[in-house]
């Protein structure tokens, strides 16, 4: 009865191609590192801004979402995003030296980061609120499956192809949405209140979220400068917060976050998010450093994970209709704090990989049903102008959250590594002081390191288990009620 239609099923699918499409070039690069400073006779530290201009123009670029689809329909411009994005991977490809890849990827990233909040506004609105798991089930996959899927496929066009392959891949798919969004996605009416742009709060949000966003991403600078630009952002993003609360017409309806269900749910996505991103860096340090295992086996471990989620995402949407979120995303936090704790225990220098397969699969059967059915449970019913802010809130925090965990867990682990190898880190293994002792000490640092991510997933199911179950409320909107 709350199968999605055909015209349902294509919308679906256009937004599905442009989310993977923004999301896979997100990680995409993180294998051409080395090649890209051989070819251009440059340093990591500016090589990285390959990859950090493109994450720091998709977080300046959601907060915007909400206002463009109020102000011009959501169609249109998740249209000119699209259209954008194609244009700047296709100058990427093409670039002729550092200065003009920088630039392209920057503004690709401001596309991308239009794409999903829009693609999920689209989305929702297409269907009844009902229906929203099933719609989801399709368009949120790529934000779990292109993470994983980047590293992989740009392995491969690096060994095939060039570097140049990495960013042209994406202009087809890019033209074939841009086909399918004119053809199949209704054109929508733009909010007919026409409020004028919150400027003021762009300037404070936008700087905000990129400052925190690259503060504890960046480790070309020190921690010290890191320190101040990440206080800084905080200060922008508070203040912020402060004025939209009481602002008429914010920029963000964050004044979403005092409902229930949205609230509830956006608090469990950050903290569910952070952690699972942020460990996720390390298994390729363990295989490759610690193991001394190609990347590609390094990427072919990831695959577990994948076949996990979509083996859950398959049946999540019936699950969450029938028994509610606190069934479903506590199955799911349960399944992924089991996977780690698991791990923490069967994990030495020389677990056999089927095991730790077996545990991928685990955890990407929890992921499945932990970030999607959430989602779903915080958008199911808002409507208008708030699903438009609810759609960029969701995937912002949990952008955010994930820079932070990442830089978390990459800090903690660091850490741990140069206590237990009195500073010499991941380099000790190579040395000839290398031997079976040090190399249990670097694992217990692992192990050590996924107890705290394990906390933080406990404190997340703790979250959802004490929210009582309640009928799935009428669709209204917040700011009516307000």
């Amino acid at each position: 009865m709350n199968r999605l239609t055909g015209q349902e099923l294509r919308i679906a699918s256009v937004i599905a191609l442009g989310g993977l499409m923004a999301v896979l070039d997100t990680t995409i690069v993180a294998v051409a590192l080395p090649r890209f400073m051989t070819t251009f006779s440059a340093s990591l530290t500016t090589i990285q801004w390959i990859a950090t201009a493109y994450a720091l123009g998709m977080v300046a670029a959601m907060p915007l979402a909400a206002t463009f689809a109020q102000r011009w329909g959501a169609r249109r411009v998740y249209l000119a995003a699209l259209l954008v994005f194609a244009v700047t991977s296709a100058a990427a490809g093409a670039a002729g030296d550092l200065g003009w890849l920088i630039a392209a990827r920057a503004v690709q990233g401001l596309a991308g980061g239009l794409i999903n909040p829009l693609g999920m506004t689209i989305g929702f609105g297409a269907v009844a609120p009902e229906r929203r798991s099933r719609m989801t089930t399709i368009t949120g996959l790529p934000l779990l499956i292109g993470p994983i899927l980047g590293p992989m496929l740009g392995g491969l066009l690096l060994e095939n192809l060039s570097w140049r392959a990495l960013f042209f891949i994406t202009v087809p798919p890019a033209l074939l949405g841009v086909a399918g969004v004119l053809r199949w996605v209704p054109v929508d009416t733009p909010s007919a209140e026409r409020a004028p742009i919150d400027f003021a709060g762009g300037l404070l949000l936008v700087p905000g979220v990129v400052a925190v966003a690259y503060g504890f991403s960046e480790e070309t600078v020190g921690m010290d400068v890191r320190a101040v630009i990440v206080a800084a952002g905080l200060a922008l993003m508070a203040v912020f917060l402060r004025r939209s609360w009481h602002h008429h017409a914010p920029l963000l309806n964050v004044r979403l976050l005092r409902d229930r269900t949205f609230g509830r749910n956006a608090a469990i996505l950050v903290l569910y998010a952070g952690p699972y991103f942020g460990s996720m860096l390390l298994m390729p340090a363990y295989i490759q450093v610690m193991r001394g295992d190609s990347a590609m086996i390094s990427a072919l471990m990831m695959v577990p994970s994948t076949i996990g989620m979509g083996l859950t995402i398959q049946f999540a949407a019936r699950v969450l209709e029938r028994f509610g979120p606190r069934i479903v995303v506590g199955t799911g936090l349960s399944l992924a704090i089991i996977s780690t704790a698991l791990t923490i225990l069967v994990l030495t220098p020389d677990t056999p990989y089927a095991v730790l397969a077996i545990l991928g699969v685990l955890q990407g059967a929890g992921t499945g049903a932990i970030m999607l059915p959430t989602i779903v449970s915080a958008g199911r019913h808002l409507n208008g102008p708030d699903l438009a802010s609810g759609s960029a809130i969701l995937p912002l925090s949990s952008t955010i959250a994930s820079a932070v965990g990442t830089a978390v867990v990459s800090g903690v682990f660091t850490g741990l590594i140069a206590a237990a190898t009195a500073g010499q880190g991941l380099a000790a293994l190579s040395g000839p002081a290398a031997d079976s002792v040090l190399t249990g000490q670097i694992v217990d640092a692992y192990r050590l390191t996924l107890v705290g991510v394990l906390a933080v997933m406990v404190i997340a199911l703790v979250v959802r288990l004490r929210t009582s179950p309640a009928p799935t409320p009428e669709p209204t909107t917040v700011r009516s009620a307000a």
